[in-house]
């Protein structure tokens, strides 16, 4: 039963991460300004540095989070640090309601509730990136800009591996899949771009599922939240 837990919580985590959109978002404008400025190799070039920034801090957020978990989480051999889990899954019950009600400010578009300076600093950095340094460096920051949303899911999923325990394969390959997913839809969206989709159709698309993204966010984090707290912190 606690494999399959944790396998639920780690599959769960991961659909969190491929519905987030700040990302998404942050790459399909660095993508538009992109295009208007230089040639479409040219672009293309440039655009898989934002997808390999996003993925190494995705790497190095993971692996900080995992030793967090292994310092503060394992309640399992030292029951007073469940106090620590308890924040955890007060944090993913927060972020369910945020989800709901913070996460995209309020209007029709899909403007996120972050804070407004960072949100600014996205949109220059993204408007005068032109070398694979700046775009490296612009997939990496808007990984970490989103790390509000992203850290508590980072330390549940190293609890839940570090549960399978390392010798048991399928935990390093979720452990790739899980750095993994958040840039699937960055894909995504250059193959959009990459077919004649044009800023505006992504945008009109983001804006048509930006309720069910919040729900799904919600439910999801909400999920997470009750099974951690029923199978590690009461069981």
């Amino acid at each position: 039963m606690s494999f399959f837990v944790s396998l639920g919580i780690v599959i769960l985590a991961m659909l969190i991460m491929a519905c987030l959109q700040l990302q998404p978002g942050v790459f399909s404008l660095f993508y538009h300004y992109a295009s208007g400025k230089y040639s479409k190799a040219r672009t293309s070039d440039i655009t898989l540095f934002f997808i390999l920034g996003a993925e190494t801090s995705a790497a190095c957020l993971f692996l900080c989070s995992y030793y967090i978990a292994d310092f503060l989480f394992l309640y399992k051999f030292r029951p007073e640090t469940s106090f620590f889990a308890w924040i955890i899954a007060g944090a993913l019950l927060a972020l369910a309601i945020m989800s709901i009600f913070c996460y995209f400010r309020p209007g029709p578009g899909t403007k996120l509730f972050i804070p407004r300076r960072c949100a600014q600093n996205l949109d220059s950095h993204a408007r005068t990136a032109s070398s694979r340094s700046d775009a490296f460096a612009l997939g990496a920051l808007s990984g970490i800009c989103e790390l509000p949303f992203t850290l508590p899911l980072y330390i549940v999923t190293s609890i839940e591996i570090m549960e399978m325990t390392v010798e048991f394969f399928p935990s390093n390959l979720l452990t790739i899949l899980y750095i993994v997913i958040p840039t699937i839809p960055l894909f995504i969206t250059r193959w959009k771009f990459q077919l004649g989709h044009n800023l505006a159709n992504i945008q009109r698309s983001r804006v048509k599922d930006k309720n069910f993204t919040r729900i799904i966010l919600s439910l999801i984090y909400t999920a997470i939240a009750v099974l951690f707290i029923y199978f590690r912190i009461l069981a």
